[in-house]
């Protein structure tokens, strides 16, 4: 198990560097946190200002290259997850914090879909914001089980386990 999570950890570091390799081309001036700002356009005048000045194949590329980090995050969560469970017996929380990974990988995929349909010009207002609270809620879940694992992870890695001898 502990290896699973070594890989799993290995794979999501490949996956931040590809994005943020990836990725530069789309901070400016007018997005300075890239992609991120676009996640967050919650109106039609901010979008269009951000079509106007981030290159359309970067933006679809990073999208693209999102799934594959959200594959990589949500497998990091769910191996780190079930790795406490198994050495600190943290099973409900762990269990618990597992579906959040899933739910914060779906709002993910919802949200890139939208953007995709959005910086090609198909939305309407209401998708700017379905987009925008997808991308709210996904932060969200995802700092939720970042703290989860910084807590619990370090005690589970320090865990010896105890024979009881009778």
């Amino acid at each position: 198990m502990k290896r699973t999570w070594l890989i799993s950890f290995l794979v999501l570091l490949v996956m931040i560097f590809i994005m943020r390799w990836q990725g530069r081309s789309l901070i400016t001036p007018v997005s300075p946190r890239g992609i991120i700002d676009l996640e967050f356009a919650r109106t039609a005048e901010r979008l269009g200002q951000l079509q106007l000045f981030l290159p359309a194949g970067s933006v679809y590329l990073n999208i693209l290259l999102d799934f594959f980090f959200i594959a990589a995050y949500t497998w990091f969560f769910i191996a780190g997850c079930k790795y406490v469970k198994q050495k600190i017996k943290l099973g409900m929380w762990s269990d618990r914090f597992m579906s959040l990974a899933v739910a914060a990988a779906c709002f993910d995929v919802c949200e890139n879909f939208l953007m995709l349909l959005t910086f090609k010009g198909k939305f309407s207002p209401s998708v700017l914001e379905i987009v925008f609270y997808c991308a709210a809620i996904k932060f969200i879940l995802a700092g939720l089980i970042v703290l989860y694992l910084l807590i619990t992870l370090p005690i589970a890695l320090l865990y010896k386990k105890r024979t009881i001898i009778s």
